[in-house]
């Protein structure tokens, strides 16, 4: 089953949170973007999951501790359930631990509550369109989590950025240099040269290989 867009055009977004100002501040700051339609929220996972029939959400924003159900529980079963259903977890807790297991139970995205507005909304619209996003915080956290496992004669990640490791996802969803320069909003010729540092970093000749290079080593998710 593959999700489409409401009546109204627009995503059908659920958002389950168990702080009350953090949710009814979520909801106006998504309600501004334009393009999103909220269709239900919930304080637990057992509500969430009780609703989620009714609801009918394209994209979950989901926090990761809950009473009763953690958010992995919750993403676990809405993996099996329900897997048009995709969940971003939005989370204090940018631990790797936390990190890996909502990725490994299902969650297509996950976003620091200190991430900015624009990759809230991005992070929405990526998700939903299939892919894997990560905010560049914790984009960071699963760079230095990588790195601290680097063995001898592999790639050395360490010193890579957080701005390259967007650069690199964006060229792996096919984006052109006009394109990602206009996502960044930095010039086109700054992007260029994030990939010409990244092709020294890594010794690679072109995009085709420092995408491959990138999943190969985990570097990005698909």
């Amino acid at each position: 089953m593959e999700n489409i867009h409401s009546e109204n055009g627009k995503i059908r977004i659920m958002i389950a949170e168990n702080q009350g100002i953090i949710l009814h501040s979520l909801i106006s700051l998504i309600r501004s973007f334009g393009d999103f339609e909220i269709t239900g929220t919930a304080s637990d996972g057992y509500e969430l999951l009780k609703k989620l029939e009714v609801t009918k959400p394209d994209v979950i924003l989901l926090d990761i501790k809950k009473p009763g159900l953690t958010g992995i529980d919750v993403t676990r079963i809405i993996d099996e359930k329900m897997p048009w259903v995709k969940v971003i977890s939005l989370s204090r807790h940018n631990h790797p631990f936390f990190i890996k297991e909502m990725l490994k139970h299902g969650a297509k995205g996950f976003l620091s509550k200190n991430c900015t507005v624009e990759e809230l909304h991005e992070g929405i619209k990526r998700v939903y369109d299939g892919k894997t996003y990560f905010c560049s915080l914790c984009s960071k956290v699963i760079l230095r989590d990588y790195a601290s496992d680097a063995v001898e004669g592999t790639v050395d990640f360490r010193n890579i950025t957080p701005r390259e490791i967007e650069i690199i996802g964006y060229l792996s969803d096919g984006c052109s240099t006009k394109e990602i320069s206009e996502k960044l909003f930095i010039s086109n010729q700054t992007v260029e040269r994030h990939k010409s540092n990244l092709f020294k970093k890594m010794q690679l000749r072109n995009t085709a290989q420092l995408v491959r290079v990138a999943v190969e080593n985990g570097l990005l998710i698909h």
